[in-house]
């Protein structure tokens, strides 16, 4: 868990912005460079047209591509009106490399969520 003051450091570094329900929010195959987080609202995440996940407040997308400058892995709609946070590369990277405990909780959901792919594939 990161202190306070360095959490409210990255928010204030955030851009907020608001999606109406059914707003495709981020699209699979797309060039991304933001991460986003959820604050308020559903939205979902399909991958090849298939629901893969639900995504709610204090979820997060868009880490995978700001990592390694890929297109977007999975296509994410705003189910409900979703408020959320988003944090461009120039800003979330060295975030990232100077606390390395949210990075490792990242690579751990990272990890995940290409195991549950995995799963589904088989």
């Amino acid at each position: 868990m990161q202190p306070p003051k360095e959490i409210a450091k990255l928010a204030r570094a955030a851009h907020e912005r608001t999606f109406a329900a059914g707003t495709v929010m981020s699209e699979e195959e797309d060039f991304g460079s933001i991460f986003t987080v959820i604050v308020d609202g559903e939205a979902s995440v399909s991958v090849r047209g298939r629901q893969a996940r639900t995504l709610k407040a204090g979820d997060f997308f868009g880490e995978m591509s700001i990592i390694d400058r890929s297109p977007r892995s999975a296509t994410v709609k705003a189910e409900t009106d979703c408020t959320c946070l988003m944090l461009t590369q120039p800003v979330f990277r060295p975030f990232a490399v100077s606390h390395p405990d949210t990075m490792w909780a990242l690579l751990e959901l990272m990890v995940k969520r290409v195991r549950e792919s995995e799963a589904r594939q088989s």
